[in-house]
């Protein structure tokens, strides 16, 4: 009987805990402190523009998809690779339509490329 009221106890705790969701302002931390190759950056514009746009906006202030903007800081490099290659809820993942090359271009892009532009 322990048990059953131990598990309904945390099962209650991680519904508080994801209902609350995310207030962080992820983009005012600015980029990681990583650095990338400008011909690494170039590529992972391009291939954002070209895959990741159309749901998480131009310049990663989301649209469909949510803001990306500072999420560098939220998410480890790691953590990020595996979402662009698996994808995750109603993103698809892209490891099979990017090269592994283009997937770190894109995810370096992400990191630190956002804060490179003049709209942002």
């Amino acid at each position: 009987m322990k048990a059953l009221g131990l598990r309904l106890s945390l099962v209650l705790l991680c519904g508080c805990c994801l209902a609350c969701g995310d207030d962080t302002d992820w983009a005012s931390m600015g980029p990681t402190g990583e650095q990338y190759s400008e011909a690494e950056l170039n590529l992972g514009e391009a291939v954002y523009m070209d895959t990741c746009s159309a749901c998480h906006g131009q310049h990663g202030s989301g649209n469909f998809g949510p803001d990306l903007v500072g999420k560098g800081h939220k998410y480890t490099y790691d953590e990020q690779r595996s979402l662009v290659t698996r994808g995750r809820r109603s993103m698809p993942g892209f490891g099979a339509s990017l090269t592994e090359a283009e997937i770190d271009a894109v995810v370096a892009h992400i990191r630190v490329g956002f804060f490179d532009s003049p709209t942002n």
